[in-house]
């Protein structure tokens, strides 16, 4: 063995090198709400607090008694600490963020590590520092967060009365509760303190940093949502979600159409009238080497008990309407026809969240028909996915030519046969076009938001960013305050909530009927069906 091999092995003949990053023991960076580090030698300034605000979902400056609210957290500062990737190291600290960052052109990065907005370890550097192993890299924002749903007012209550969240099932162990549509589970993206563990925390101060996420639910999507409160409990709800035989999830969309009768558009799509179907959206024949355990593209009809119906129509499947009252613990309700479907699911856009249905992932969702609406042509369906694919069932009823009706990435319409939101949609864009006028930002994409698009060079000098405006003595944090480019193009008003009268405010799909292990045994949770059902 050489030298340099040599150097490369331990004395327990193992490779050397960085270790998994959950074997590594090392502090996490230090960002977080409020101005962190050293700022020109000084100590972190007080702690920030939070303004929040519970307001009606209607249009500005209308007197409008509705039911639904939203919850505004107002813009804060923010560090966002990281520590240094590999591909960095050796890289210029403002190449680093002008090429891996792209909210700001070049020259705010300059300026901003000039003036101590953006720190290595806490400290000031200068643009051209070379970034090294373990620097902990901190850049000091003015953060604002989109608008999110709560749930609705009680009859007889004020505006901003809790609760924020309804509470389905509580004890020492499991909170499970009915989450509103259009806001996440936990702080990403965009989102922080607009998530629902902070604003369950917010709600019951017990619950602080003692909640833990057990499964999935995506951000537009609405219903129950199993949430453990210690790490014990979080590992056996987890382990019976991974376990299929020992979870059963019951969904509830509202659909394009006479469900299922837009089946037959799709001429890719074979139906199995065989007893040998797939399991888990794969094929089971042991016999056949190219079909054993590779993925299924196909449906086929069955009953109550799950046997495969030949003699069956998809015409039976919509005339069998079924009462969600009776569904059972198991997912069942007797008599019932379904039609099953076995397509792959994969991501194709992982930046953006976008999946396709055709290939990927084996994946399998059953559906029955609980009633139809003729005045809009539109279906409510119970869904059982068998599989947990991101995005399954919305992939699957668009695979079916029957997309959820308000559902814009996967062929539904935004405002769906909605007059009202169609008209605050629209009202919001002609603010919002009127607001751009005034601040000649006339380069926004349709549709997006003051966060998610770039700032322009222009801004940031009207703004007064890179000609080192800051005063002598002004602190940092009214420097950012009066130099934020957002805050310019909100002009002092409630422009985030008109970005999100303008967006998908939900969708159509809803989390109805989880029965899973709990750690004493079998539970079952279920929320009240939703409106639009």
């Amino acid at each position: 063995m050489s030298k340099d091999q040599d150097k490369k092995i331990n004395y327990k003949g193992k490779k050397r090198g960085m270790k998994p990053r959950s074997k590594r023991n090392r502090k996490r960076p230090r960002g977080g709400i409020g101005i962190m580090g050293e700022m020109d030698g000084n100590n972190s300034s007080e702690p920030t607090k939070l303004q929040i605000d519970i307001l009606p979902l209607c249009f500005p400056g209308d007197q409008l008694q509705t039911k639904k609210r939203v919850r505004i957290v107002r813009p804060y500062p923010f560090t966002f600490a990281t520590f240094a990737k590999a591909r960095w190291l050796g890289r210029s600290l403002l190449d680093v963020y002008a090429d891996e960052f792209g909210a700001y052109p070049r020259v705010y990065y300059r300026t901003a590590i000039e003036e101590g907005r953006i720190l290595v370890n806490g400290k000031k550097v200068d643009c051209e520092y070379k970034i090294k192993g373990n620097d902990e890299l901190a850049h000091i924002v003015h953060r604002h967060e989109p608008v999110v749903s709560i749930s609705q007012v009680r009859e007889g209550q004020k505006i901003d009365s809790k609760p924020f969240i309804s509470v389905v099932y509580e004890d020492d162990n499991i909170i499970a509760v009915d989450k509103p549509s259009a806001i996440p589970i936990h702080p990403c993206g965009s989102y922080n303190f607009n998530s629902l563990f902070h604003v369950l925390e917010d709600q019951d101060e017990a619950l602080k940093d003692s909640l833990y996420n057990v499964h999935r639910l995506d951000r537009l999507t609405s219903g129950l949502t199993v949430i453990a409160k210690n790490t014990e409990t979080a590992k056996v709800l987890g382990k019976s979600i991974m376990d299929r035989e020992h979870c059963q999830k019951v969904y509830l969309a509202r659909v394009k159409g006479k469900f299922p009768m837009n089946v037959t558009k799709n001429d890719t799509l074979e139906r199995v009238v065989e007893n040998t179907v797939p399991v888990y959206g794969e094929w089971q024949c042991p016999d056949d080497a190219n079909k054993n355990e590779t993925p299924a593209t196909c449906y086929y009809i069955s009953s109550s008990d799950g046997e495969v119906e030949r003699n069956m129509s998809l015409s039976d499947v919509f005339e069998n309407k079924v009462d969600i009252s009776a569904l059972m613990q198991d997912g069942t309700i007797e008599n019932s026809t379904w039609i099953n479907l076995s397509v792959p699911c994969e991501i194709v856009d992982p930046k953006n969240g976008i999946c396709e249905a055709g290939k990927g992932k084996p994946a399998q969702t059953s559906f029955a028909v609980v009633r139809y609406d003729e005045e809009t042509d539109s279906t409510v369906v119970l869904a059982k996915p068998m599989t947990g694919r991101t995005h399954q069932i919305r992939l699957h009823l668009q695979y079916l030519n029957h997309p959820i009706c308000n559902d814009p990435n996967y062929g539904g319409d935004m405002n769906f046969a909605d007059r009202d939101s169609i008209d605050l949609c629209n009202r919001a864009k002609e603010k919002m076009k009127h607001m751009d006028n005034e601040t000649n930002n006339t380069e926004r994409p349709e549709n997006s938001t003051v966060s998610d698009t770039p700032a322009t060079e222009d801004e940031l000098a009207k703004a007064g960013i890179g000609c080192h405006s800051r005063g002598e003595d002004e602190p940092l944090l009214d420097f950012i305050q009066r130099t934020c480019v957002w805050c310019s193009r909100n002009r002092g008003g409630d422009r985030n909530l008109l970005e999100f009268l303008i967006r998908s405010q939900g969708i159509w799909l809803h989390a109805y009927q989880y029965t899973l292990q709990g750690p004493d045994g079998l539970v079952s949770y279920k929320t009240s069906v939703p409106d639009w059902a």
